[in-house]
C-alpha cells in the first residue's frame, strides 16, 4: 500500500514539472448586466430608454430592472450571472442621433481604473490562492469562431491587452454561462468581429423633458430584459454559439463606440460589399462569386464593414493564403499561387469578411504537429476512436499517461487540458503538412468558414466534376464509416475522402472534426428514415436546423437524431418557436445551458410545446401537487418527458390515485414525484394498480399501506411487478420463512428492501449472515436476525460486512446485529391496524391484470359507485359486474386460480418430450441522459434450450442448432464450450429497440421450434411440451393470455388481426407480433385459414411464461438469466462494431 502511495505521489511531482496546472478563480464575485434594448438593422424605429446621459452604469440597472420585470418580484436561482460594464461613463450626447453614444478616452481611463479598482476589492476578501494569483492577472472571456467555444484567458499586466490573441489559453467551455461560473471575476468580451455598438442593439439617450417610462410602454420583456418584439429575429440570427441567454448586447466592447446613423451604416455597409465584389470578381463581366447571392448587406452593417476595412482583410487573406509558399516569415500560412488565390476569394468571398486573427488561428492550427503519441489522453481517444462522444475540446481534466518503459509501466501523472484551443496554444495541432492544407483550401474554400451560414458546402455536380479523378467511390463510403457522419451533408464525406487521398489520416480527420464543428454541416434533404417517422418538410430548413447547433452546441448527429425522435421539429421556425420556449423554459426552470441541452436532447417535442401550454404545467406542478420550482427542475432533468404529459388525462389522474386510492397525504405528493418523476407516465390501469394489487396480495396489505411504502420510498413504483417486486418478495419468503402478513410486516418496518437488487444484494446479504451464523441451523439463525432487524438488509454489502467484522471476539452475531435504540424514533405505522378488506374493480370480466380502480373499503366502492354496501359484496361473491366492471375483495383476488384456457390434452401413450426455451433481447448502444434519443442501434437476441425427457439429448441439441441457424441470416459466434444449447442472433429487422427485441425473440423461438419439429414428424412416438420464457415485462404482456394469441393467429394477414385488437400497431410491433401469434398457432395444432399454405403441428403444446417463474430465486437461477441478457447485449454489440469495421 505504501509502495503504490509513493509511486503516485512521485508521478504527481513528475506531472507538476511537466504541465503545470493553471490557476483558475474560485470566489464567487458578480459582474452587472449591460443589456440594452435591440431594434431591427434596417428601416425601424430607434427603442428609447430611460438612461441617465452622465453614465452608462445605468444600463445595467435598467436591464437588472427589466431581469426583474421579467422573471417576478423574486430572483430565479441560477438566474444569468451579471457581466461587467461593457459601455463606459463618459458618453455624451449626440445632437444629430440620440440613440449613439461616443466612447471617450478619459472615460476609458476612468472606466478601467474603476474596473481595477473593483476587481482588487473584490479580491482582497478571498484568501484562496488561486484568487490572489487572478488578483496580478486579467482573467476575460471570449468566443472563439474557429473552435466555437467560449475561451478563458489569462493577459499578463505589460505584456498583452485583453482581445488580443497573445493571451494564455486557460480553458475552452463549450457554454459561456459555465464559463462565467467557473471564473466570476473574467470579463466577457465580445468577439473580435463585432463592432461597437453591434448594429443589433440601440444607445439611448433620453431628452430632458422626457418622463420615465413614457417610451416603455411599446416594450416586451423577453430574455430577461425589456427589448423590442420586432428584434426577435434579428437577435436569432445574430446569435453565438453556447450563448444560452446572453445577447451580444450584454457583452464588453473595447472598441469605440460608432457615432454615424442607421442611414449612414446602411450606406457603408453598400460600399463595402461593393468594394468586395471589385477585389475578389474575375476579369470576366459574366462570372459572379459563387456565394455571391449569399452576400447579405445586413452582413456587412452587422460586423461594422467599410470599404478601407475590406480592403485592409483582403491585403491580410492574400498574405495569410500565400505566405507558405516563400519558406520565410515568423508565422504559418498557406501556399497557393495568384490564380489559386483568385479562384478561392471569388469562390468564396465571405474569407474577406472575418477577422485575420482568427483565420490565421484556424491555418495554424491545420500546420501544426500532432501532440505526442499517448501524450493527452482525450485527443488519444478521438484520434483511436475509443470513444464516440469523445472531444478534443473535452472540458474535463485528463490525466496524460507518461511510459517510463514501454509496455512495463504506465503511471497516471497529472491533469491537464486537452482541449482545443489550449492545444493550440501549444503549439500542436492537425499535423498537415503545407501542400496537404493548400490543396484541400484550393479544393474547398468552405473549410475556412468561421460562420455556420458560411460553412455549407458545394453541390454534389461541383464536388463530382472537382474529384472523380482522385476520390474513388469506396473511399467515400469509408469516410462515412470511419468519422461516424450520420446525419451530415453528402458533400462532407465527399470532403474528407479527398483529404484521405491526400494523405490525411483517418485520425487526423477525427481530430479535425471534433475540434472544428463547422466542418460538418446538416443535411437538408431528409432521407427514408426521416419520412417514414412523421411529417418531414421536403426541404429542411437550414437557419433553424444551425440555430439548433448554436444553441445546444450539438453535432450534425445529434440534429438528426432529433428530427427522428421529433418530426414536426422540421417545421418550427427558429426565431417564433424554437427560441422563445427554450427561453422560456431555461429560465423559469433556471436550467444551465448544459442541462437544457440534455433536456432537448432527451424530449425534443418540447420545442413544440406553447408557451401557455408549459406555464399551465408548472402552475398544476407548483399548486397542486405542491412542488417547489427546484423539485419541478430536479424532477425535469431527471425525466424530461415530466413537462410533455397532459394535466387532465395523465397527470392529475395519478395525483388522486396517490391521495384516494393509497392514502398518500398532500405534504408528500410532491417527494413522491421529486423521487419518482417516471411514475406520472405510468399506465394507472396497466401499471401502477396491477403492481399495487401485487404488493397488497403477497404481503396482506391494506392500500394506504402500500401508500406508506411508496411515501417512504417513492423509487418501488417504478420497479418491475414481473422482474424485480414479485421475485422479491418470493425470495424473502422462502428465505426467511415468513406468512404473508408477515413479510408485509417486514416491508412495513424497512421499505427500502424492495429496491435493493435481489442477486446483488439480498441474496449475497443472507448469504453473508449464513456463513456468520454458528452451527448446523445457519438458515434459521440468519433469518432470525434478519426478521428482529430487517434494516439490515437496506444496508450495503460492505457496510453490513464492515458492521459483522466489527462484531467484539466474545460475543454473538445475533445479539450483535439488533437494532440500536440510538438514533431516530421509529414511526409508528398508521394503518397497521386496519383489517378492511379492500376492493378490486377490473375492465376485464375475465382477469384482473387490468385495474380500473382500488378501493380501500367495502363502504367507500359503495359509497363512490351509489350502491349499498351488501350489493356491493354480493357483486364480488357471484361475479356479478358493476357498471360494466367485474369487482372482487383482496381475499377473493389472493385466492382465485388462473382462469382454465383451451390447453390441448397430450397423448398419455406418448412419449412426453418437455422443452424449455429462455429468450432475452437487448440493443446497443444504451440509452443515457447525455445522448439523445433517436441514435442509431443494433439489436440481438440470445435463445437457450433445456431437454427432459427420453428423447436423445446430444441428437436434440445439434437438431437445435441446425434449426436455429437456418432461421437467422447472421448469427453471433459462440465460444467453442457451447454445446448447441445456446444460440445469439442479430436482430434483422428495422428500427431496433428493447421493446421490439425482446418481442422478436420470443417470435424467434416460434421460428426454430417449427423448424425442428419439422424435421422430427416422422418420430410419431414423441409428444411436446413446451414453455418459452421471456424475461420482458413487455412481450410478457402480449403474450401471457393464451388464449387471445390463439383468437390472433386465426387472421391470415396482420390487418385483420389488428381490426380485432385495442392497441395501436406501433404499440403492439404488428410486423413482429403478427408472425409470432401464427407460429404459436400452428405449433398447438389450431386450424389453418384457407390461404394458408402451412400445416398444424399434431401432439404439441406451447405456452409461455415469465422466466421468474421458470428459475429458483437464488444466485444460480437469477445469473442464469442476467447471462443471457448479457449475451444478447454481446450480439448487438458485435453486430454494432462490424458495421463500423471495428470487430
Amino acid at each position: 500500500m505504501m509502495r503504490s502511495f509513493l509511486r503516485f505521489a512521485v508521478s504527481l511531482i513528475w506531472a507538476r514539472l511537466l504541465y503545470p496546472c493553471r490557476g483558475q478563480q474560485t470566489s464567487k464575485a458578480s459582474v452587472s448586466f449591460v443589456s440594452p434594448t435591440v431594434p431591427k438593422l434596417t428601416e425601424r424605429k430607434h427603442v428609447r430608454q430611460s438612461w441617465p446621459s452622465e453614465s452608462f452604469k445605468s444600463l445595467s440597472s435598467a436591464s437588472a430592472d427589466g431581469a426583474r420585470r421579467g422573471a417576478g418580484s423574486r430572483k430565479a436561482k441560477g438566474s444569468i450571472p451579471k457581466a461587467k460594464p461593457a459601455l463606459n461613463k463618459g458618453a455624451k450626447k449626440s445632437p444629430s442621433n440620440k440613440t449613439v453614444g461616443k466612447k471617450s478616452k478619459a472615460s476609458t481611463k476612468s472606466n478601467a481604473s474603476s474596473t481595477k479598482k473593483k476587481s482588487k476589492r473584490t479580491t482582497a476578501k478571498a484568501k484562496s490562492p488561486s484568487v490572489e494569483e487572478a488578483s496580478a492577472d486579467d482573467f476575460y472571456i471570449q468566443f472563439s469562431r474557429v473552435f466555437q467555444r467560449h475561451v478563458v484567458y489569462r493577459s499578463h499586466p505589460g505584456k498583452s491587452q485583453p482581445g488580443e490573441s497573445t493571451g494564455e489559453v486557460i480553458r475552452s467551455f463549450e457554454f459561456l454561462d459555465r464559463a462565467v461560473e467557473s471564473f466570476p471575476n473574467a470579463r466577457v468580451l465580445a468577439p473580435k468581429d463585432l463592432p461597437f455598438p453591434p448594429p443589433s442593439c440601440s444607445l439611448v439617450y433620453p431628452d430632458e423633458n422626457d418622463a420615465d417610462g413614457d417610451d416603455n410602454q411599446n416594450l416586451a420583456v423577453s430574455r430577461g430584459r425589456p427589448i423590442d418584439a420586432a428584434v426577435e429575429e434579428e437577435e436569432c440570427e445574430t446569435t453565438i454559439a453556447g450563448m444560452g441567454l446572453w445577447t451580444v448586447c450584454e457583452l464588453q466592447y473595447d472598441g469605440a463606440a460608432d457615432e454615424e446613423g442607421q442611414e449612414r451604416r446602411r450606406e457603408r455597409a453598400d460600399d463595402a460589399l461593393r468594394a468586395l465584389l471589385r477585389l475578389v470578381s474575375s476579369e470576366s463581366p459574366f462570372v459572379a462569386p459563387r456565394h455571391f447571392f449569399r452576400l447579405d448587406p445586413r452582413q456587412f452593417a452587422a460586423r461594422g464593414h467599410t470599404p478601407e476595412g475590406i480592403t485592409l482583410i483582403h491585403f491580410k487573406v492574400v498574405n495569410m493564403l500565400s505566405r507558405g509558399g516563400g519558406g520565410g516569415g515568423g508565422s504559418s500560412g498557406l501556399a497557393l499561387s495568384p490564380p489559386d488565390i483568385a479562384f478561392v476569394l471569388q469562390s468564396f468571398p465571405q474569407l474577406c469578411l472575418y477577422d485575420c486573427g482568427e483565420l490565421e488561428g484556424l491555418v495554424r492550427f491545420l500546420l501544426q504537429p500532432l501532440p505526442p503519441a499517448g501524450g493527452i489522453p482525450s485527443v488519444t481517444m478521438v484520434a483511436d476512436r475509443v470513444s464516440g462522444k469523445a472531444n478534443v475540446d473535452c472540458k474535463y481534466g485528463c490525466f496524460v499517461a507518461v511510459r517510463f518503459i514501454i509496455t512495463l509501466l504506465t503511471l497516471i501523472i497529472g491533469p491537464f487540458l486537452s482541449q482545443g484551443p489550449s492545444l493550440s496554444d501549444k503549439g500542436f495541432g492537425a499535423g498537415l503538412t503545407t501542400e496537404q492544407a493548400t490543396k484541400a483550401v484550393r479544393m474547398m474554400p468552405e473549410l475556412l468558414a468561421l460562420y455556420y451560414e458560411d460553412s455549407r458546402k458545394p453541390s454534389l455536380i461541383y464536388m463530382f466534376n472537382q474529384m472523380q479523378s482522385s476520390v474513388p467511390p469506396k473511399l467515400i463510403d469509408e469516410a462515412n464509416v470511419q468519422l461516424e457522419l450520420e446525419g451530415t451533408d453528402p458533400s462532407d464525406a465527399y470532403t474528407f475522402a479527398y483529404l484521405r487521398s491526400l494523405g490525411v489520416s483517418w485520425s487526423q480527420l477525427r481530430i479535425l472534426t471534433s475540434a472544428l464543428p463547422l466542418w460538418k454541416s446538416v443535411n437538408l434533404e431528409p432521407g427514408w428514415e426521416l419520412l417514414q417517422r412523421g411529417p418531414v418538410r421536403s426541404m429542411l430548413k437550414r437557419p433553424s436546423l444551425d440555430y439548433l447547433r448554436q444553441r445546444l452546441q450539438i453535432g450534425p448527429d445529434d440534429v438528426y437524431r432529433l428530427l427522428k425522435t421529433h418530426s414536426r421539429l422540421s417545421t418550427y421556425d427558429h426565431c417564433k418557436r424554437i427560441l422563445p420556449i427554450l427561453d422560456r423554459i431555461q429560465r423559469k426552470l433556471a436550467l444551465s445551458s448544459d442541462e437544457l441541452r440534455k433536456l432537448t436532447l432527451r424530449m425534443p417535442s418540447l420545442m413544440g410545446m406553447g408557451l401557455s401550454t408549459f406555464d399551465d404545467r408548472l402552475e398544476f406542478f407548483i399548486n397542486e401537487a405542491g412542488m417547489s420550482m427546484d423539485d419541478v427542475k430536479g424532477a425535469a432533468i431527471k425525466q424530461p418527458s415530466l413537462l410533455q404529459y397532459n394535466v387532465d388525462s395523465t397527470m392529475r389522474p395519478k395525483l388522486h390515485f396517490f391521495r384516494d386510492e393509497l392514502g398518500i397525504p398532500q405534504s408528500s405528493i410532491s417527494r413522491v414525484l421529486s423521487l419518482a418523476p417516471a411514475s406520472m407516465g405510468l399506465s394507472l390501469t396497466e401499471n401502477l394498480r396491477p403492481k399495487v394489487a401485487s404488493v397488497m396480495s403477497i404481503c396482506a396489505l391494506h392500500p394506504h399501506e402500500v401508500g406508506y411504502i411508496v411515501t417512504t420510498s417513492p423509487q418501488t413504483l417504478l420497479l418491475s411487478q414481473k422482474n424485480k417486486i414479485e421475485p422479491t418478495l418470493k425470495f424473502l419468503s422462502q428465505s426467511l420463512m415468513l406468512r404473508d402478513r408477515e413479510l408485509g410486516a417486514l416491508i412495513l418496518s424497512a421499505p427500502r428492501i424492495l429496491v435493493q437488487g435481489l442477486e446483488t444484494s439480498l441474496v449475497r446479504k443472507m448469504e453473508l449472515l449464513m456463513a456468520h451464523s454458528k452451527g448446523e441451523k445457519s438458515k434459521e439463525v440468519a433469518s432470525a436476525i434478519v426478521r428482529k432487524n430487517p434494516a439490515l438488509l437496506a444496508l450495503s454489502n460492505a457496510v453490513l460486512e464492515d458492521r459483522i467484522d466489527r462484531c467484539p471476539e466474545g460475543e454473538d452475531v445475533t445479539t450483535w446485529l439488533l437494532p440500536s435504540k440510538k438514533g431516530r424514533r421509529k414511526k409508528e405505522l398508521p394503518y397497521a391496524s386496519l383489517i378492511a378488506d379492500p376492493i378490486l374493480v377490473s375492465i376485464d370480466s375475465t382477469s384482473f391484470d387490468s385495474l380500473k380502480r382500488i378501493y380501500s373499503s367495502v363502504q367507500v366502492a359503495a359509497a363512490d359507485l351509489g350502491i349499498t354496501a351488501t350489493a356491493v359484496l354480493g357483486a364480488c361473491d357471484n361475479g356479478i359486474p358493476l357498471d360494466g366492471n367485474s369487482v372482487c375483495s383482496l381475499k377473493q383476488y389472493r385466492s382465485q386460480s388462473p382462469t382454465p384456457t383451451t390447453t390441448p390434452k397430450l397423448s398419455t401413450q406418448k412419449n412426453i418430450v418437455n422443452i424449455s426455451l429462455f429468450c432475452a433481447g437487448s440493443t446497443y448502444p444504451s440509452d443515457n441522459t447525455s445522448v439523445a434519443r433517436g441514435q442509431r442501434r443494433t439489436g440481438g437476441l440470445s435463445i437457450q434450450v433445456f431437454l427432459e425427457g427420453p428423447s436423445n439429448e446430444e441428437s436434440f441439441l445439434r437438431d437445435f442448432s441446425v434449426a436455429a441457424q437456418s432461421c437467422f441470416g447472421i448469427h453471433v459466434p459462440f465460444a467453442k464450450d457451447n454445446d448447441g444449447s445456446k444460440f445469439t442472433a442479430v436482430f434483422p429487422l428495422v428500427n431496433p429497440s428493447r421493446n421490439r427485441c425482446e418481442l422478436f425473440a420470443c417470435a424467434g423461438a416460434l421460428r426454430i421450434l417449427e423448424a425442428l419439429l419439422s424435421s422430427r414428424r416422422h418420430t410419431a412416438d414423441y409428444a411436446y411440451d413446451i414453455k418459452v420464457y421471456t424475461d420482458s415485462t413487455y412481450a410478457w404482456r402480449l403474450v401471457r393470455s393464451r388464449d387471445q394469441l390463439l383468437e390472433l393467429g386465426s387472421y391470415f394477414t396482420s390487418r385483420e388481426m389488428l381490426s380485432h385488437m385495442d392497441m395501436a400497431s406501433f404499440s403492439a410491433n404488428i410486423d413482429i407480433l403478427h408472425p409470432l401469434t401464427r407460429s404459436f398457432s400452428r405449433l398447438n395444432g389450431c386450424v389453418e385459414p384457407a390461404r394458408s399454405s402451412h400445416q398444424s403441428f399434431k401432439h404439441v403444446r406451447v405456452d409461455f411464461a415469465h422466466s421468474t417463474d421458470g428459475i429458483d430465486l437464488n444466485s444460480e437461477g437469477l445469473r442464469h438469466i442476467a447471462k443471457l441478457k448479457s449475451q444478447a447485449k454481446s450480439a448487438a454489440r458485435w453486430q454494432y462494431k462490424n458495421e463500423r469495421n471495428l470487430v
